[in-house]
């Protein structure tokens, strides 16, 4: 018995947010976001890495939860939701998993929400990213999402 292959001609994108448009349509998914036409400029993923932030001389780590090539959604532990409502930019330095190069980003903040417990949530675009790290993160997103990652809860996403 023979089995039958097929060619299927996969349609290329031109950029980073058209390939993972091709990505979720090829996962079957519909690009509704409560009932609502996806906008995003890029696409994000559901992480789970660890972001330093450079407060004065205070470092905090802060687990993010999701990541787009223009910001990304970090939980804190470590100052109060006022506190945390009062934070108009934040230093930021990361690595993506299975990389050793750090990546390092100055984001405003642009939203702030009690998530668990203590725990507050920011949402963080980023400024002043190096063309080079976007590829970087471009092309993370878009492999998680071809791996099946969700993009994460619509109400922790990262600004895009």
């Amino acid at each position: 018995m023979t089995e039958a292959h097929t060619n299927v001609t996969q349609p290329k994108a031109s950029s980073s947010a058209e390939t993972a448009s091709v990505v979720r349509a090829q996962r079957g998914d519909s690009g509704l976001v409560d009932g609502q036409v996806e906008r995003r400029a890029a696409s994000r993923a559901a992480v789970d890495l660890f972001v330093q932030e450079r407060d004065g001389e205070r470092l905090f780590v802060h687990p993010a939860t999701n990541l787009s090539a223009t910001g990304i959604f970090v939980e804190s532990h470590s100052y109060s939701l006022r506190n945390a409502l009062e934070r108009k930019y934040i230093d930021l330095e990361f690595a993506l998993p299975d990389e050793d190069a750090f990546i390092a980003v100055r984001g405003e903040v642009i939203g702030a929400r009690r998530i668990r417990g203590f725990a507050h949530g920011l949402a963080i675009r980023f400024l002043n990213l190096q063309s080079a790290d976007r590829v970087r993160i471009e092309a993370f997103v878009i492999r998680k999402l071809a791996e099946g990652a969700g993009e994460g809860p619509s109400s922790e996403a990262a600004p895009t």
